[in-house]
């Protein structure tokens, strides 16, 4: 995460409300299973010091996703169909829970997997790691 945003996580947990809209999936808390993928995100503050979080999260029912998705608030319903500005109206299937972006051969990462949550509620900060890059 960025320098400053590691004490308000850590004392009051994730806030999907004020997330990023511009990420490749919107507005979620974006997890990976992988530090080196965390990484790539964080921004070190003036003393060189690097802030991510090991979180505790329920993906709950995923969907999969191999494009981005730009501009989403939740995640699609239970058979994938996304949210869109050109879709007369919002489907009323039921929701799921998260959205996994895999990696590979036809999907557009390249390198690892992403997670992304729309509710607060399915992440727990567990444990905040304060490094600096060798």
């Amino acid at each position: 995460t960025k320098p400053g945003l590691e004490k308000i996580i850590a004392s009051a947990g994730f806030e999907e409300r004020v997330c990023n809209l511009g990420g490749l999936f919107g507005a979620g808390i974006y997890l990976a299973e992988n530090s080196s993928k965390s990484d790539e995100y964080c921004t070190p503050d003036n003393g060189g010091t690097c802030f991510m979080f090991l979180v505790r999260a329920s993906l709950g029912t995923a969907v999969e996703t191999r494009v981005p998705r730009n501009g989403l608030r939740r995640p699609p319903c239970v058979n994938g169909d996304f949210d869109s500005a050109g879709r007369p109206t919002i489907c009323s299937h039921s929701r799921a829970d998260s959205v996994v972006a895999p990696f590979g051969p036809g999907c557009f990462l390249q390198k690892y997997r992403e997670f992304m949550i729309y509710d607060r509620h399915q992440v727990y900060p567990e444990l905040l790691i304060e490094f600096k890059r060798g």
